[in-house]
Formats: C-alpha cells, sequence, structure tokens
C-alpha cells in the first residue's frame, strides 16, 4: 500500500448482525500534498450511508431511504477534522517508518451507459463510471460530436473506496440527445500513457428496425425448418430402399 495515501478503518460488527453478514465501515484517507482529497466516509455492506464534507465538515447523505428515517450525528464532523487531521500527521511519519515504499499504481476501467432510456428530444443523463484505480486522482473530460461539452453539463461523485483499496468514481453529463451523436468520456490517471477514452452514441431502435429484424429472425426460422424437414423426408427414403 502507498505511505502517500493513508487509509485508516474501522470495521464495526453491529450486534442484531453478527457472524459476518453485515458491515458498517467507517473510512478516513488523505494523500501526501492533496488536501483536497481528504474524505471521511461511513458505509454499510458496500453502500455509502455518508460522507463529511472536508471543506465545510458538515455530514452528507447519499440514500435517500436513509435519509428520512434518521439524522447524522452532529458530532461527526469534529470526528472527522480530527481523524482528518491525524491521517495528514501521520502519513509523512508513516512513510519514514516503511523507508518511503514505492506507491502502487493501478490502471482504472471505464464505462458509458445512460441513466434512462434513450429518447430523441428527452432530457437525459450520460453515466461514466470509473473503477479499480490507485492512487485516487483522475481527471475525466467529456466531449460531444467531437467538442469539449460545457462544464456546466457535468458533475460527479467524491472517490469511493473499493475492498482492495482502489477507487472508483462517476462522472455524470446532462444532454438532450440528437440522433447519431457521439459522446466520449476521457480518463487521465498516472497509470496511463494517454487517456482512456470510451465512447457511446445515439442510436435508436425504431419500429421499422424491429419489424426488418423480426422479417429476418422469421427467414432464419424457416430455412431450418426446411433443412429439419428435408433431414426427414431423406432418412424416410434410406430406410424405404433398404426395405
Amino acid at each position: 500500500m502507498a505511505m502517500d495515501l493513508i487509509p485508516v478503518l474501522l470495521l464495526i460488527c453491529l450486534p442484531q448482525h453478527c457472524h459476518g453478514k453485515h458491515l458498517l465501515r467507517f473510512l478516513t484517507f488523505c494523500q501526501r500534498n492533496v488536501t483536497s482529497d481528504e474524505q471521511y466516509d461511513i458505509e454499510y455492506d458496500g453502500d455509502q450511508l455518508l460522507y463529511v464534507d472536508p471543506a465545510t465538515y458538515q455530514a452528507v447523505q447519499r440514500l435517500p431511504e436513509f435519509a428520512e428515517q434518521w439524522v447524522p450525528d452532529p458530532g461527526l464532523g469534529p470526528d472527522a477534522y480530527l481523524s482528518l487531521g491525524t491521517c495528514m500527521y501521520n502519513v509523512p511519519r508513516a512513510a519514514k517508518g516503511e523507508d518511503y515504499p514505492e506507491e502502487v499504481i493501478a490502471s482504472p476501467t471505464s464505462i458509458i451507459y445512460p441513466k434512462q432510456e434513450l429518447e430523441l428530444e428527452i432530457p437525459n443523463t450520460l453515466i461514466c463510471f470509473v473503477n479499480d484505480f490507485h492512487p485516487p486522482t483522475v481527471n475525466i473530460a467529456w466531449t460531444r460530436n467531437g467538442r469539449p461539452v460545457d462544464p456546466s453539463l457535468v458533475s460527479q461523485t467524491q472517490y469511493y473506496s473499493n475492498s482492495d483499496f482502489s477507487f472508483r468514481i462517476w462522472s455524470y453529463l446532462d444532454f438532450t440527445p440528437q440522433e447519431s451523436d457521439i459522446f466520449s468520456c476521457s480518463v487521465d490517471h498516472i497509470s496511463l500513457k494517454a487517456p482512456l477514452t470510451r465512447f457511446w452514441v445515439a442510436e435508436l431502435h425504431t419500429d421499422q428496425q424491429a419489424v426488418e429484424t423480426a422479417v429476418c429472425a422469421g427467414g432464419v426460422i424457416l430455412g431450418l425448418i426446411g433443412v429439419v424437414t428435408g433431414l426427414w423426408f431423406i432418412m424416410k427414403a434410406n430406410k424405404s430402399c433398404q426395405t
């Protein structure tokens, strides 16, 4: 594990859910000389319940169903402040104690998909999911038909921790699709010689395409029926000759 990034895990087995069935996880991480990437998360069975914004030290709930049922502990802000400060204090000391080990580098993967079923002229959101990278610093850029998109249409989550201490992040692009639009999501990371770019094309399956597909499938099925029938007559004729 790289000593530029220090994860601090507190794993709690809830009394009513012991024996490894459920897991509540508190995660603090920070990077040396990259204070903007500090993070304090609380997860339950891999789903993030909330995180504490390191700028305001306010808890931000992620799951609406939880937000409606409970209010975060007011003490989370001071807890996060103390935990993140301790993390930053320990990073250079931990690195020195381990004789400055080489940083673990893992390349990201990415996919693009729409949030809703595609309909022309209907507002939608494209999602670029970037996963399995380390360290947790990536730059994500969108294009539409080869041109950079308006930054005001783009938003993204903070970094999420995976169980192997790699990271994941989601980037969102709000758009109104036009037929044959070509979108790209490019991910730049220290592990890559060139940005990792994925493309997504706005394609609609029209009724005419559905009819053509059905006719083609019907033709294939009829052809197979013809082959099977022909083989049956040949086998029957051979038996008649033998008798």
